[in-house]
């Protein structure tokens, strides 16, 4: 039975209290696609339309599904372009994010072109070109600072090509801190939580004999590190997942 929209009003009131109870991520996503379904087998497309498609994309986003997620940016995309409104430039900025880590410059390209001088100036979008333009630098410094301080829900896509960009920065401080450089440079400058999750992070990348407990300090042997991390580089940015490509 097609519900109609007073009925899927209560409902995505019922399904933000569920989430905020439960966060039961697969009941509330199934139910947030029929609700879907149910508007686009009446031809709803309003503001409404508009909300419970953005609730559901962060909802996706901060679960990491970025295939859903991508479903329900570009039902998004449409009906901002029909001049409904929203959080559109919001979305604009999440979506140049996600181009930016499935590396698909087209799109991205066609992104950037579509903006106007005023969404640029928007905090989110403004951030959002802000770690293209650092990434096209390689100001890795730059972008670890930007990763700390996201707007919104940007923080989620950001961490789908954190791993890459650190493993890519770690080439370029082996490259130029000889013959070692100090974990704690490393904590910072990449923006772990911790030295000790610094450290983690080299030993999963084989990086385990790199590291060198001196008197006062931990430091990281920088002149064989340069090979292992741009092996584990490479094939970090080999598995750019684009699931749900736009």
């Amino acid at each position: 039975m097609v519900r109609p929209e007073r009925v899927l009003r209560k409902t995505l009131d019922f399904l933000k209290k569920k989430w905020r109870q439960d966060a039961n991520y697969s009941y509330v996503c199934d139910q947030f696609k029929s609700m879907r379904q149910d508007l686009t087998v009446q031809h709803i497309k309003n503001e409404f339309t508009v909300s419970v498609y953005e609730i559901h994309a962060r909802i996706a986003l901060e679960k990491g599904d970025i295939g859903e997620y991508n479903q329900c940016q570009t039902q998004l995309r449409s009906l901002y372009g029909l001049g409904i409104k929203g959080h559109s430039t919001e979305f604009k900025a999440y979506r140049i994010l996600y181009f930016i880590h499935t590396a698909n410059r087209t799109s991205l390209n066609d992104t950037l072109a579509d903006l106007t001088a005023e969404e640029k100036e928007v905090p989110a979008i403004k951030h959002a070109l802000q770690v293209r333009s650092a990434l096209a630098l390689g100001n890795y410094h730059k972008f670890f600072q930007l990763y700390l301080n996201t707007p919104n829900m940007g923080a989620y896509l950001l961490d789908m090509f954190v791993l890459r960009e650190r493993l890519a920065a770690l080439c370029n401080i082996c490259k130029g801190y000889k013959p070692h450089v100090r974990l704690r440079f490393i904590t910072e400058e990449l923006a772990f939580e911790s030295d000790a999750d610094a450290a983690q992070f080299i030993i999963d990348h084989q990086g385990s004999d790199l590291l060198e407990q001196l008197p006062d300090h931990i430091v990281l042997s920088t002149g064989k590190a340069g090979l292992i991390f741009e092996s584990a580089k490479s094939a970090a940015f080999r598995k750019v997942d684009i699931k749900g490509q736009i």
